[in-house]
């Protein structure tokens, strides 16, 4: 779980790193299956492979997504009735990819926006390997920035924050160990600089929603904000509580 003075960090900057470390086990098991995935699937692009839990079933990705851990952390930020409903791998390589300054909301079809994302290091996350940045307290404004689709082949993730909107403010750099996890805000503004370092740069991402809000499938495909809409065929995990808005088509698995 996360402190009291954690929460009250999160609700100010959009951002917290919890004081609590996971298993090194787990962590191991992680990067194990990891190498096991990109091993079978050399064609996956290390810099985002959404959709983990729908892309690899066999991978059993939704175990890091509820350690209690975690999901008590997130009780603790959005509520106690929560949908699991994405997965991703941000694992910068030796030589990675710059992601745009953005919001995650940009993004998401989720009505109204409210979620969390957990953003678990497998490996180190520094400077020099391209951790994330933050704009502290940019998720107060409490809007969707304007955003642009890019054509660059050198970002990842293809909606970038309009120049002239980024604040004047100082960004901070989420520095972190393997096993650490940082929670951030959907309207949060975040970024990294690209991966020289030779070194990789490992994470694992899951997204939770508060079931008072709807995941709109048909606005995921109307908005197609990736050229591809990967956030239709999300399985919906109801992992705590009840659906309360009634709306979310949760994911059950096929006897």
């Amino acid at each position: 779980m996360l402190t009291s003075q954690e929460v009250e960090q999160y609700h100010e900057t959009g951002q917290v790193t919890a004081a609590f470390r996971l298993d090194g086990d787990l962590v191991t098991a992680i990067q194990e299956r990891a190498e096991t995935l990109f091993a079978a699937r050399p064609d996956l692009d290390h810099d985002y492979i959404p959709n983990m839990i729908e892309l690899d079933p066999k991978g059993n990705w939704i175990e890091f997504g509820v350690q209690p851990q975690i999901l008590d952390s997130i009780e603790q930020l959005i509520g106690t009735d929560i949908i699991l409903w994405g997965s991703a791998f941000f694992t910068k390589k030796g030589v990675g990819k710059r992601t745009p300054w953005h919001q995650d909301s940009a993004y998401w079809p989720i009505v109204p926006m409210a979620a969390c994302s957990a953003w678990i290091a497998f490996d180190h996350a520094t400077r020099d390997n391209g951790c994330m940045r933050i704009i502290p307290g940019s998720h107060k404004e409490g809007r969707q920035f304007p955003h642009f689709g890019s054509t660059a082949d050198d970002i990842v993730l293809k909606q970038e924050l309009s120049e002239h909107e980024l604040p004047d403010v100082e960004p901070i750099d989420v520095i972190l160990e393997p096993g650490m996890v940082s929670f951030h805000h959907p309207l949060l503004l975040h970024g990294a600089e690209p991966n020289t370092s030779g070194t990789r740069r490992g994470g694992l991402t899951f997204r939770y929603l508060p079931t008072t809000s709807h995941f709109d499938r048909e606005l995921e495909v109307q908005q197609n904000t990736q050229g591809k809409a990967y956030n239709a065929t999300r399985q919906l995990h109801l992992v705590r509580g009840i659906d309360i808005c009634g709306m979310n088509d949760v994911y059950r698995p096929r006897a």
